[in-house]
């Protein structure tokens, strides 16, 4: 697939490393790696003292190809070099394992089924070392200090178990994509500080609920302790659902507001998708019965009408009720599922959403703008 890169040339400021073109990505033939019996299986015992720089990163891709490469060439210039275990979700053949090769730093591990976000991190992280673990999108690129910012923020001896980094828009880096996870009473999640100035982000800034799958560090002893991702969960929403479970079992996430990169959003699956509207909606649906959203008949009516309003708009613009569908088939796939209370006291003091209907028409509207790739 042809696109515009987005990696810098020798000598170039930090800020500069996810803003220029790339105009080449080299693709040889090389035999695909098969890391996972060489693996450790067994899981870091909790630490006790400040966090090293120890780190795996964890990239999972469908599509491979000059999204990950330009991804791999920013992970290669990280001040603190990480393992990285590239996960293969059934990405066309011969899109990974060259890009892969090319890094000695990198592995490759490939599912033969797409088996979506969170069984794929959940794969890589049962064979991961050191004292974090760091996900990353495939269609990121990530300045030099990406990985050393987020691994240092964290601190489990007072309960810093997950952190956020900082994703700007690609076609307009001066505008934040995400910053982590904010919540409303119903559990409705949105990107935190979405559409703010990159410049405004400073000392003040509040620390997110959790940070967002797409650029995130946590402790792998506390990932683990929790079960890792819920696997129910295809892809979207597996985010909120682990940091609700997190901070239930005492942690807190912090902002490493200078672990910055570059995103294409939604380049994947594509804004405003079909399939995308679907599985946001599945994940919809699931968190709220997971979490006993519906137990208060104020939440249910504000539920209603939020995600009336969002579904509304999805049929309007995108000429789909996939999100509608969505929603049922994950409120029936968590019938089975242990329900957890309703975390009132894990909203408390993490920044709400609000305005969100009017924040996601913007949102759509800076993302028809930016080029066709």
């Amino acid at each position: 697939m042809e696109v515009e890169g987005l990696v810098a040339a020798p000598g170039e400021g930090s800020r500069e490393l996810c803003r220029k073109g790339v105009t080449e990505v080299v693709v040889n033939d090389d035999a695909q790696a098969a890391i996972m019996a060489a693996m450790p299986l067994e899981y870091a015992a909790p630490h006790t003292g400040p966090m090293s720089h120890s780190a795996t990163a964890i990239v999972p891709t469908h599509l491979g190809g000059r999204r990950l490469a330009r991804l791999l060439d920013s992970l290669a210039a990280q001040t603190t070099p990480a393992r990285t275990i590239v996960v293969d979700n059934d990405a066309p053949e011969g899109s990974v394992a060259p890009l892969v090769a090319r890094h000695d730093f990198a592995e490759h591990l490939r599912l033969q089924e797409n088996a979506g976000f969170a069984r794929a991190v959940n794969a890589a992280a049962s064979g991961a070392t050191g004292d974090a673990l760091v996900l990353v999108n495939d269609d990121c690129v990530c300045e030099p200090r990406f990985i050393e910012e987020l691994v240092a923020a964290l601190d489990p001896t007072t309960g810093v178990v997950m952190t956020a980094g900082v994703l700007v828009e690609a076609f307009e880096p001066e505008t934040v994509d995400t910053a982590g996870i904010e919540l409303d009473e119903t559990l409705l999640g949105f990107d935190y500080l979405n559409g703010a100035r990159e410049s405004s982000l400073g000392p003040g800034t509040t620390d997110p609920i959790g940070p967002c799958a797409g650029a995130a560090a946590f402790d792998r002893a506390a990932f683990t302790e929790v079960g890792g991702f819920d696997e129910n969960l295809f892809a979207y929403w597996e985010d909120v659902d682990l940091a609700l479970r997190l901070r239930r079992a005492g942690g807190r996430c912090i902002l490493a507001r200078e672990a910055r990169a570059t995103h294409e959003h939604s380049a994947t699956l594509g804004s405003g998708s079909q399939r995308k509207n679907y599985l946001m909606g599945f994940g919809r649906g699931y968190v709220v019965r997971k979490w006993s959203v519906l137990g208060s008949p104020t939440r249910a009516l504000r539920l209603l009408a939020s995600d009336g309003a969002i579904c509304a708009g999805q049929l309007v613009l995108d000429r789909t009720v996939a999100g509608i569908q969505g929603r049922r088939d994950g409120y029936v796939a968590a019938a089975g599922v242990p329900r957890q209370p309703y975390p009132a006291d894990l909203l408390t003091g993490a920044p709400r959403s609000s305005r969100t209907l009017l924040r996601r028409l913007n949102r759509r509207a800076r993302l028809r703008r930016r080029p066709s790739t």
